[in-house]
């Protein structure tokens, strides 16, 4: 049994468990960055290229850790039951999709899933079956996702949820695989009907990719929502970097972004031709973040853009903005 997961905090904890199987973490913080419809090198070198410059590993620690995971999870026929482990929040939904488009596209759509019981029976003789894979036998596919952070829970924690896991269904594989197909596409505005439409399959798809959106830059001022709620969140006076996170972190309704990524937010907007913020052991706004924040200016037309967001690279010339509800191209 191969078990993926969204980190090592989940790792740790189900290591604990009991829980047969070897267990690998596959995160990638697929909300930041480029990400090409691609696996194997083309892909480690795009994600490579950015993370490496956003937390403190070097570019061989990425590659030699993306092509370890992408080692286990090419080896998934030799299991007889694959299973994902992921969260409602939008690191983790993106996770989600990402591989359900990689499962269809090595053809493994149709194979039988387990949710423990009868399933796991199944799941017992699968190795050898004739399935999806043909001669290469059918793998057992299988999900947890609920609405429940997986790093803070204790290792009895795991077990039920581990009993509970559900068949992944060709409907699943079908909708993940649209969705990524779209989100690594270069027109944001074609993820909207995944926003609008909630779905039975993927529940916590819609309010996920909405998420995402909401981090184009606003119509009003051109802050994304995490700057914007940064901002906020040390108008009313300096806060460290770490009180500041965890202020903006309560203004989510489903957390979903790392510390690293946060304080890179941080430093962007400190560093940036006209500061909003400034840094000297706590975080303080400037006149022209006050500014900002009040709408009586622009961030991007006061220090521009260049962003990556999904497919779609985000420049003065090639611009889109959040409304509030929808997506609008745009200039700075």
């Amino acid at each position: 049994m191969l078990h993926i997961l969204n980190g090592d905090a989940a790792r740790m904890g189900i290591e604990q468990s009991g829980i047969p199987g070897q267990f690998v973490v596959w995160p990638d913080i697929l909300y930041e960055g480029p990400t090409p419809l691609a696996t194997g090198e083309e892909w480690i070198a795009a994600r490579a290229g950015h993370l490496s410059g956003v937390v403190d590993d070097t570019n061989d620690d990425f590659v030699e850790g993306y092509r370890r995971n992408d080692a286990a999870l090419e080896s998934f026929r030799d299991h007889d039951e694959v299973v994902f482990w992921f969260e409602h929040d939008l690191f983790d939904q993106l996770l989600l999709v990402r591989h359900l488009w990689w499962l269809k596209e090595r053809r493994a759509r149709g194979v039988e899933g387990a949710g423990g019981g009868e399933g796991a029976e199944r799941a017992e003789g699968a190795k050898g079956a004739e399935g999806a894979e043909g001669a290469e036998g059918a793998v057992t596919l299988s999900l947890v996702c609920r609405d429940t952070y997986l790093g803070p829970l204790k290792p009895e924690q795991f077990l039920p949820l581990y009993a509970e896991r559900q068949p992944i269904t060709d409907a699943q594989i079908e909708l993940g695989s649209r969705v990524w197909r779209t989100f690594c596409g270069d027109d944001p505005t074609r993820l909207m009907p995944f926003v609008t439409s909630p779905s039975r399959e993927l529940p916590y798809l819609a309010a996920a990719l909405r998420r995402f959106l909401e981090d184009y830059p606003s119509a009003a001022n051109g802050l994304s929502r995490t700057e914007q709620q940064l901002l906020h969140a040390v108008s009313a006076g300096p806060l460290t970097k770490h009180e500041a996170f965890r202020a903006s972190a309560r203004l989510e309704e489903a957390m979903y972004m790392g510390d690293l990524s946060f304080f890179n937010i941080v430093d962007a907007l400190a560093s940036a031709r006209h500061p909003l913020l400034r840094v000297d052991g706590r975080i303080h706004v400037t006149d022209a973040g006050r500014d900002v924040l009040a709408a009586r200016a622009d961030h991007i037309r006061l220090n521009g853009i260049s962003r990556w967001l999904g497919g779609v690279h985000l420049t003065p010339q090639r611009l889109w903005r959040w409304t509030g509800s929808s997506l609008l191209p745009a200039t700075a």
